[in-house]
């Protein structure tokens, strides 16, 4: 076993380290839901720029994978990505247990991979001379299990190792350090790509890596403390849309068909009665109606007070 990547120490650490911040599982009746994508903010926007370069980068590795791999696991069988999303660090937790884990490192940039499903059973029972064993996919693999198949997750780590250096033409490695998933537990935003086999075996594998080691993080901006004469103003320009209620009316809808050039309808309201003035849809005051130089026209009388307007 001096093939490993990770020794068993290192291995059982990784597991139990998952294991103690794991929150307790769930009932067999119960529904497990994919971690749900998060809304695009701010913070978020540079996640949402890592996804197609995650995708990229698992197109290529797929195809050297697909060659690389062969050696390893037995029979017709297909490695296929199938998407990517922005998770949350802490949801993250729970799909690592029980799979094969190992990180890669490239300076400061750093990324996870788990593979999970019959996929390790298949490669530990290949690496032993044994038939193709038939495994349970919801069932965690055995530690003897996950140090066989060592030799076929290193394989998969390389043609992530390839398929960096094509895209950033820089060497990345494969890593021990334990602080990679603590790392990626802590990240409020994670991208993940989902990769599944199919053919004559299952098996699926997750890559995460945090957002600003795929796309480097814009500068921030310069920011200033603002004062409400600033603020005032900076909206003092802002076009606003101020309507004058003279009359509302209502009809049923067979009054409406049959309505008829020279027909009239009387208002609620008198010809002096005050009528309200909104601004984006809030009552802001109480005017008049007027006529100013043959203009129909408002004479403001009253403003309301707390709907955002001060008098």
């Amino acid at each position: 076993m001096s093939d490993a990547l990770l020794d068993p120490e290192e291995m059982e650490a990784i597991q139990a380290a998952i294991r103690e911040t794991a929150p307790p599982r769930r009932g067999a009746g119960s529904i497990e839901h994919e971690p749900t994508r998060l809304a695009l903010i701010a913070d978020d926007r540079i996640a949402d720029a890592a996804r197609p370069v995650l995708i990229g980068l698992a197109n290529r590795a797929v195809r050297v994978a697909q060659k690389t791999l062969k050696s390893h696991l037995p029979g017709a069988w297909q490695l296929d990505v199938i998407t990517a999303e922005i998770v949350d660090g802490s949801s993250a937790k729970d799909e690592l247990r029980g799979g094969w884990i190992a990180g890669l490192c490239c300076d400061q940039h750093e990324m996870l991979v788990a593979v999970h499903g019959a996929v390790i059973d298949v490669a530990a029972a290949r690496r032993c001379g044994a038939a193709t064993p038939v495994s349970d996919p919801n069932k965690a693999p055995s530690p003897a299990a996950l140090r066989l198949f060592q030799p076929t997750g290193k394989a998969l780590l390389d043609s992530w190792c390839t398929s960096w250096k094509e895209v950033f033409s820089t060497e990345m490695l494969a890593s021990s350090d334990l602080g990679i998933v603590a790392r990626l537990i802590e990240s409020r935003s994670v991208v993940r790509v989902a990769l599944t086999f199919s053919g004559a075996m299952s098996g699926r594998v997750a890559v995460y890596a945090r957002p600003e080691v795929l796309v480097q993080r814009p500068q921030a901006l310069a920011s200033f403390k603002a004062t409400a004469i600033r603020i005032a103003s900076a909206l003092g320009n802002v076009p606003v849309e101020v309507v004058v209620e003279l009359g509302t009316l209502r009809l049923r809808l067979r009054e409406m068909r049959r309505l008829h050039p020279g027909q009239q309808f009387t208002l609620q309201g008198f010809f002096d009665s005050r009528v309200p003035v909104y601004c984006e849809g809030v009552l802001k005051a109480w005017a008049r109606p007027i006529v100013c130089r043959g203009v129909l026209a408002v004479q403001i009388e009253s403003v309301v007070h707390g709907q955002g307007i001060k008098s």
